[in-house]
């Protein structure tokens, strides 16, 4: 089955003017003054607490919404199609192939990339800049959709996410899903929101999935490409890669991420040990191990 990326092409601007009703200000006249955010969050969820608070908000070259992870500082986790053009929809094969789909074109600018923190719109506060990119420089997402941010300065007071860089995800392990995309009624939502208690069913490689990702159901939707998948002691282990159900109603923006039927990858974070050493190498920081 043909996937979708898990990011929401954004509809909605909210103004960072020092108002009540208004996204809270930054007192850096080096970012941007409004945050687009994203249309449609995390599937029968309920609000992110702010002990997730290294669950980011990113906004892209001021097109779209991603989530990502505070893995130091000064350094994001995310999605690769998070920070480079890419196709809409893909088709991998279990050996990591393309079927169709994935093309990676070019990488935004790593300064159109601003990270925002908080746990509601009403409290979201730009807080850092993309300066550097780090992926693996693959030309196709199958098998390879994650990427870091290396940032213009630290974020500060805000927690570090601890890692998972061992091959210990198993199927039946139960993962908590965070992040900014479409609730169940396929509208705004008005927190960072959280799914707990999600089971893996599936760990690559195997006969269905690709060797560097895991296989879970019903949980994420549009915007929350990117975002975590947290272990019982908040390591990430996975990353937000793509998902869907096959069926899709333009009046219902949530509809392909509802039901028995779904299916949705993460991109495994163990696979990558000498990526994520490399980005830290960048960031000039040392990874929180779980």
């Amino acid at each position: 089955m043909t996937l979708h990326f898990i990011r929401a092409m954004p509809r909605i601007l909210f103004a960072l003017a020092c108002a009540p009703a208004a996204v809270s200000c930054t007192q850096d006249d080096s970012l941007p003054d409004q945050v687009i955010a994203s249309e449609e969050p995390i599937i029968h969820g309920k609000a992110s607490t702010s002990a997730q608070n290294d669950v980011v908000m990113l906004s892209i070259a001021g097109q779209a919404v991603c989530t990502g992870s505070l893995v130091a500082p000064n350094l994001v986790l995310t999605a690769r199609h998070c920070v480079s053009k890419t196709d809409e929809t893909l088709d991998c094969a279990p050996n990591g192939h393309a079927i169709a789909g994935g093309r990676i074109t070019q990488d935004y600018d790593a300064q159109d990339i601003i990270v925002y923190t908080g746990t509601s719109q009403s409290k979201l506060q730009a807080r850092a800049r993309g300066a550097q990119l780090v992926h693996d420089s693959s030309r196709n997402l199958c098998n390879h959709d994650i990427a870091f941010i290396v940032l213009d300065r630290d974020v500060r007071g805000v927690p570090i996410a601890p890692l998972r860089l061992t091959e210990s995800t198993r199927v039946g392990e139960l993962i908590t899903s965070v992040g900014w995309g479409l609730t169940e009624k396929g509208v705004l939502p008005k927190a960072r929101m959280q799914r707990q208690k999600v089971a893996i069913l599936d760990v690559g490689p195997s006969s269905q999935t690709e060797p560097n990702d895991l296989v879970v159901g019903e949980s994420i939707c549009s915007g929350d490409s990117g975002g975590p998948a947290l272990s019982a002691r908040g390591a990430v282990v996975g990353i937000v890669s793509r998902g869907g159900n096959g069926r899709f109603d333009p009046s219902h923006p949530a509809s392909g991420c509802i039901g028995a039927g779904t299916s949705n990858v993460y991109t495994r974070l163990a696979p990558f040990k000498k990526l994520t050493q490399q980005a830290f190498r960048e960031a000039q920081a040392t990874a929180k191990l779980e």
